[in-house]
């Protein structure tokens, strides 16, 4: 079995569904070989032979630095340099949108977007599909899956080649890849599966059966080792929680050091946010046995020795935490995780920050009482603002996640979340600033005015009509004006990485990850 993860997403560590299925397959005994074409995608544009306009100084000195700009973001020397690290992010962007051009699509660090076609239409995919060889990263797919699906395609009649599809930006070169399979091997199975399907099928938009006008055989939603498994009539059992990255090359990424990513659980253990995918979504709460994911982790450091380990949880729960708190993973390590009381503990915040943790992930989105409770979040700002002054007391770095527009929200709320970022700037080491979007499928879909937000039958969120006037072209002048206005915020959001997000800010911390 060939297990594929496309181009095109943030490339700093390996693909963690994939890196399962082959774990969960290996164990029963079938053979199975990775590959990571979103990496390999990466590194195919920036080693082609490009050239600037002779006017464009800016670009021609970005393709001229490409390899120092690479070399840089592997460098830990980098993350100590905020222009350095800026530069380098900005030169590789400016080299790929140039690489991609002559395709009519425009490629970033974390982005494909096509001149003609959208991944939230299916007849677009399907058409990426049919002209997969004007997909700019074809020469790559024809070269590295000709080999490995002939050699599938030999084998046996009942072989199948997996595609995982995570994000959006993935989709069209994901469908121009599997119609290049199609062409050329029209006998293999294809499977696709992956977050950004699994979507699709719980919100309804994609049907499980749908085959994309005969393009693939099976649409896998929820865990990849679950679908797979009844796919293949394979009992899943505690093998679904492991973890085989022989696959991948850790020089293909950029980061200064291995990230190895992990996951105790899949769903949300809270789901009870109202304006959040996952309560939309549906998807069942389920985890490892803490005791198994702690010898799974160290089974990890021992045989990868990651300067990193990227927890990629919706959340981290409690009973995790408490679990890293007692017996350390062997390695530093960041996550997501709640404003829970457990963190109001500051000697359990310690005890966090000695099992390795560098950096929390924590979803403040309101700092106004009436719009948390309205959400369903379930936190109390004055035990949020108790938490953050913990977390700092204990060097956890924080990295906070404020939602402007929910349906509950009004412009006094908003205030409210400036002055409480502004107060404890000192507590909060990066920023995520974001406009809500409104999940079809949510609860609170059903009670408003809503109209489309993005064309195309695919698409997961409507826009609506505000109940307060909070509209987005409010919102923007709010963020603009208001909340970037502030001295103290705009600090924060200067520091937080514009591309790698928080996948980078770790490295940006002046913690333990470098000797």
């Amino acid at each position: 079995m060939l297990l594929i993860y496309p181009p095109v997403a943030r490339s700093v560590e390996a693909p963690l569904g994939i890196a399962r299925i082959a774990s969960f397959l290996r164990g029963a005994g079938r053979k199975v070989e990775c590959l990571d074409l979103c990496a390999e995608g990466m590194a195919y544009l920036l080693e082609m032979q490009l050239k600037a306009d002779k006017d464009d100084t800016w670009t021609r000195g970005a393709l001229a630095r490409r390899e120092r700009s690479i070399a840089a973001l592997r460098d830990p020397s980098c993350y100590s340099n905020p222009s350095r690290y800026t530069r380098a992010v900005g030169d590789l962007g400016r080299a790929l949108k140039v690489a991609s051009k002559a395709a009519g699509a425009e490629v970033s660090l974390t982005d494909y977007r096509d001149s003609e076609r959208s991944p939230l239409r299916k007849a677009d995919l399907q058409a990426s599909a049919r002209d997969f060889e004007s997909n700019v990263f074809f020469p790559l797919f024809e070269g590295r899956l000709f080999p490995l699906a002939e050699a599938e395609a030999a084998s046996a009649s009942d072989r199948w080649i997996g595609v995982s599809i995570c994000y959006l930006s993935q989709a069209l070169c994901a469908f121009a890849l599997i119609g290049y399979l199609r062409s050329s091997f029209p006998g293999i199975r294809i499977a696709i599966g992956g977050g950004l399907v699994s979507s699709w099928v719980s919100t309804g938009v994609v049907d499980a059966r749908e085959d994309f006008n005969g393009l693939v055989d099976a649409v896998l939603a929820g865990p990849g080792e679950e679908a797979f498994g009844a796919l293949l009539g394979i009992d899943g059992g505690s093998r679904a929680f492991g973890l085989d990255l022989g696959d991948f090359d850790e020089k293909l990424y950029l980061s200064p050091l291995r990230i190895v990513p992990y996951n105790f659980s899949f769903g949300c253990p809270w789901k009870r946010c109202r304006f959040c995918p996952e309560r939309a979504e549906d998807m069942p709460y389920r985890g490892v046995p803490a005791r198994m994911a702690t010898l799974e982790l160290q089974r990890l450091v021992r045989e990868y020795s990651p300067g990193l380990l990227h927890f990629s949880d919706s959340e981290v729960s409690p009973l995790y935490l408490r679990e890293l708190a007692t017996n350390t993973p062997g390695a530093p390590w960041y996550g997501f995780a709640r404003f829970s009381r457990a963190l109001l503990d500051p000697s359990f915040c310690e005890a966090l920050s000695a099992s390795g943790c560098v950096m929390l992930q924590l979803g403040l989105e309101s700092a106004d009482q009436k719009v948390l409770d309205a959400m369903g979040k379930g936190t109390r700002v004055e035990e949020i603002s108790a938490i953050l002054g913990n977390l700092k007391a204990a060097s956890i770095g924080c990295y906070v996640y404020v939602l402007f527009g929910t349906p509950s929200e009004d412009r006094v709320a908003a205030l409210r979340t400036r002055d409480f970022l502004s107060e404890r700037s000192d507590e909060i080491d990066f920023l995520n600033v974001a406009l809500f979007n409104l999940p079809a499928a949510s609860e609170e879909a059903a009670g408003l005015e809503t109209f489309s937000f993005y064309e195309g039958e695919l698409s997961l969120y409507r826009d609506f009509r505000h109940p307060k006037a909070w509209d987005r072209k409010a919102l923007r002048a709010f963020i603009k004006d208001e909340l970037e206005g502030d001295p103290a915020i705009r600090s924060i959001i200067a520091r937080t990485p514009r591309v790698f997000s928080s996948s980078h800010a770790p490295f940006l911390l002046d913690l333990r990850l470098f000797p």
